[in-house]
Formats: structure tokens, sequence, C-alpha cells
């Protein structure tokens, strides 16, 4: 009875001691994932990022036989869902849709996360592609036509986007600088309430991801220009600031992540399932209706572009800033 009780002591002893966590921790990341898992999408419903979160978490859902159930949670410039990592457990049960401006934001304001030491980087998923938009009864024909208005008018050009020092609002703040034009950035929580706003008027212009599509399509927005590297195959006659003249342009991944300190054995499921979530044709049909590019890679991949990202974004910030200290 003795030698029993002893051996079932070392068993308990032995799972500890390997996976460096208590017993019943280790039992829970094997069995991962037991329960529904939480998928934070930092912006509001109804626009780009909603959509295709709730196609990844459906195909990725699929694929690990537990439900990913969506939460939205717009609001500072689509940080909240990095925000929240810095307090979740990291057992893989709450994780966030994460944009790029999660590694601006900190160079610009105290943040409540560090976005290399509260989180765990599981898979980078895609590329928004974001285009410059008017209503079309606007008077403006193309983009060289707004940018003269905005140097010329007294009152300049307002323009919506999805939050402040997004991608779109750090790459028309450094249109505005180089051609020495005025404009008022009006940050909305998400797509939808960006492209009502323009639609009714409260703004000149958005610059947004192919949520316009549709607006386009049926004639209430026209695109002057796309404020990516290359043209966008949605918008094919509409050209890239750079082809215009101007120097200037926006890449703005997003990718999947958690809190600090998941174990490597749960971080390798979700991986797996997000990794081929993006071959599920649903999925597909989503990123090709909103024109995104695919982008994916894995865990130590990503955590490499995280740290890459961050620094580069700090300098970015720094040369916004002491541009606007010369203005």
């Amino acid at each position: 009875m003795q030698r029993r009780h002893i051996l079932r002591l070392a068993g308990a002893a032995c799972i500890t001691g390997m996976a460096g966590m208590p017993a019943s921790r280790a039992l829970a990341a094997a069995d991962f994932p037991n329960r529904p898992i939480r998928l934070i999408v930092p912006y509001g419903a109804g626009g780009v990022t909603d959509q295709i979160g709730r196609a990844l978490a459906d195909a990725a859902g699929r694929d690990l036989g537990q439900s990913i159930i969506v939460e939205n949670k717009p609001g500072v410039s689509g940080t909240l869902g990095a925000t929240q990592m810095a307090t979740s457990e990291p057992d893989g049960y709450t994780l966030t849709m994460a944009p790029v401006v999660i590694f601006r934001l900190p160079h610009v304001q105290k943040m409540r996360y560090d976005p290399l030491k509260d989180l765990t980087y599981i898979s980078m998923i895609a590329d928004y592609n974001f285009a410059v938009a008017v209503r079309t009864d606007a008077k403006w024909k193309t983009m060289q036509e707004l940018v003269a208005e905005a140097k010329s008018s007294s009152h300049g050009i307002t323009y919506g986007t999805t939050g402040i020092y997004g991608s779109q609002h750090l790459t028309i703040s450094e249109l505005a600088r180089i051609t020495q034009s005025n404009w008022t950035h009006v940050p909305y929580k998400g797509d939808a309430e960006a492209i009502t706003s323009l639609l009714g008027g409260q703004c000149d212009v958005a610059m947004l991801t192919n949520t316009l599509l549709p607006y386009v399509k049926n004639g209430q927005l026209r695109v002057l220009a796309v404020l990516s590297e290359k043209r966008a195959p949605d918008f094919p006659d509409a050209p890239t600031l750079k082809e215009i003249g101007y120097p200037v342009w926006s890449n703005s991944p997003f990718g999947i992540v958690g809190p600090a300190g998941m174990k490597p054995e749960v971080v390798k499921r979700l991986d797996t399932a997000f990794r081929n979530a993006l071959k599920d044709p649903k999925l597909l049909a989503v990123t090709q209706q909103y024109g995104m590019s695919t982008n994916y890679m894995g865990p130590d991949q990503y955590t490499a572009y995280a740290q890459k990202a961050f620094k580069s974004e700090g300098e970015i910030i720094a040369r916004l800033a002491e541009a606007m200290k010369k203005q």
C-alpha cells in the first residue's frame, strides 16, 4: 500500500516537472480545446475585420472541434483586444485579432500592454488594402483634385478612418506633410460607421478597406486612389499615391495573438487550425470579396515580425512627430 502511494506521488510529480506547471494545467493543455474559445475583434460589427474574423472563427472552430465565439470590442484604434490579453489567462481560450496599430500606439501614448512582453503571436493571417473614396456627387474626380482642394481651401479636407494612428491616418498625415496640404482626421469605430458618415456628408472622404466595394458597385461611392504600394485588383483603375507622384503607401497586416505565456502545444494547435482555415473556400470567398491578400506566418516568423514592426513603427512615429514640429 505504501509503495503504491509513493508511485502515485512520483507520477504526479513527474507530470508537473515535465510540463513546468501544475499537473492539472498540463492535462488541460493536452486536452485543448475542451470548451468554446473567445476571439476578440477590436472593431465594430459589420466592417471588413468583423467579416473576416467571423469567417476565420467558423473555419478554425470546425478544425478545432469547438466553437470560436466572436466578441466585438471597438475603440482605441483597434488595440482593446491587445489590452485585454495583458490581463487574460494564457490558456488559449481568449484570443484577439491584432492589427499593425498594436505596435504603433505604444510609441504615441502609454498603453496597458507591451507588444513584446504581454502577447503570444500565433498566426499572421492577411493584409488590409485601403482605398480613398468620395461620394459620386462629390466635385473631386481625381486624387490630384482632392489634394489641390486640401492645399487651397482654408478649411481643408475632412477624412474618415477607423481610428487615430491607424495606417490610413499615418499615410494621409505623411501625404499632408509632403504636399503641404490641410487634412482634418475624423476617426470612427469601424468601416460601417465611417461609410455611413461619408454617405451622410459628415466627412468629405474616407480611407477604408474593400467594405467600400458594394457602395462603389451600386454607384454611391467613387474610388480616387489606393493607399497600397501596388494597385488593388478590385479597383484596377484607381492609381496608387506613388503612381500619382506622392511617395507614400501603406502596408497593414493583421494576425491572431493571445496572452503571454501560452503553452507551445496550445499555440501549435491553434496555429494549425488558423493555417488550415486559410484554405477554407468560405473564408477565401470573404477575403476575395473584400480584396484582402492572405499573408500567413507561423508563430516563430510572426514573433520575429512583431519585434521588427515594433521598432519600425517607432521610427515612423518619430519622423511624424519631427515633421509636426517643423510645421
